[in-house]
């Protein structure tokens, strides 16, 4: 199982696996924590209302929150098929799509807390922009359908053939 102790003893293995650099998870862990308390003192992992306190167990799936944060992680990072993220963890395929799909929610919960969710609405980018908070642009290059008509075209190409190799 990858847990906190052995991926933080080697910085440029947490990168690869976790996505976030140690020091960035030092303190995401700060804000996904109480989400997490916040939650399964509500509710259960599915999502029933908690009829009793959670007490931790030593036959938890996760032995700490570290490595809660680590599988989430390390699945939004690399997308594995389920069945491999849960052999990683040792845990069940279903076991595992109930806790990506749990621990999703919180992460959210906790970027937004630490106001690190992307910004999704020119209105939303507006009020960061009159607020004076600090925006990264992330852009990501999407195909347009070529238009049909040739004058239209020539607004978008320039006319350029691509070279062949």
């Amino acid at each position: 199982m990858q847990n906190y102790n052995d991926l933080s003893s080697n910085e440029a293995q947490f990168l690869s696996v976790v996505g976030v650099k140690l020091q960035q998870f030092n303190i995401l862990i700060q804000y996904f924590e109480p989400c997490w308390k916040s939650y399964i003192s509500v509710y259960t992992t599915t999502g029933e209302y908690r009829r009793t306190t959670k007490k931790q167990r030593k036959d938890d799936v996760f032995p700490d929150i570290e490595t809660m944060l680590i599988f989430i992680l390390s699945y939004m990072k690399n997308n594995p098929l389920q069945q491999t993220h849960a052999a990683a963890f040792n845990m069940s395929q279903p076991q595992a799509n109930v806790w990506i799909h749990l621990l999703k929610r919180i992460l959210n919960d906790a970027l937004d807390k630490a106001k690190c969710i992307p910004c999704r609405t020119v209105e939303g980018l507006n009020k960061l922009l009159v607020e004076g908070q600090d925006v990264l642009i992330d852009g990501t290059e999407r195909p347009i359908p070529r238009p049909g008509d040739p004058e239209v075209q020539k607004e978008f190409y320039s006319g350029k053939k691509k070279p062949h190799y």
